[in-house]
């Protein structure tokens, strides 16, 4: 069988009482060379995932949301970046005090050599903060950002508190 450890690194060792010649590592040089050997096997499943087509499919269709958050006195808005889809795309959806957002994008190209399908699918759940009216969240989405509204309720909204000079 063969030796993973690299020719420079191995010496023969002929002393008395030792293993009859076979090549052997000293034990210093045990952490280099498996340092190495996990650097080589990083480079080897890089190469892997970047020049085969089912490895580089899969990580391109991973999308993750950049959401941005707005305090405002009425309300609480949330932008989310999602270009590419359609407004039928999404599927918003409250359960309890969460926020569902879900999005699912399919295309199909048909060039001369082969068809190509692509589906994007990207899903979000977001704790709502107390004081949200969740019957009159709205949703809209133009030009790649995605804007929801979620108005305060009465409690939500909370009171001015006046600082008096004591």
């Amino acid at each position: 069988m063969a030796s993973l450890i690299p020719w420079p690194w191995r010496k023969k060792t002929t002393e008395p009482g030792g293993n009859g010649g076979a090549l052997t590592t000293p034990a210093r040089d045990f952490p280099t060379l498996m340092h190495r050997l996990q650097r080589e096997f990083d480079d080897l499943f890089e190469r892997m995932a970047r020049e085969w087509p089912v490895f580089a499919g899969d990580f391109e269709s991973r999308w993750r949301w950049g959401m941005d958050f707005e305090d405002k006195d009425d309300a609480y808005v949330v932008r989310a970046e999602a270009p590419g889809f359609e407004p039928n795309d999404f599927d918003i959806s409250v359960s309890g005090d969460r926020l569902i957002l879900r999005a699912s994008h399919k295309s199909e190209e048909k060039g001369k050599e082969r068809a190509f399908r692509e589906q994007v699918e990207c899903y979000e759940c977001v704790t709502l903060p107390p004081g949200v009216d969740k019957d009159k969240i709205e949703a809209k989405y133009h030009n790649g950002i995605l804007t929801l509204t979620l108005p305060k309720t009465k409690e939500g909204r909370g009171r001015k508190i006046a600082v008096k000079n004591a």
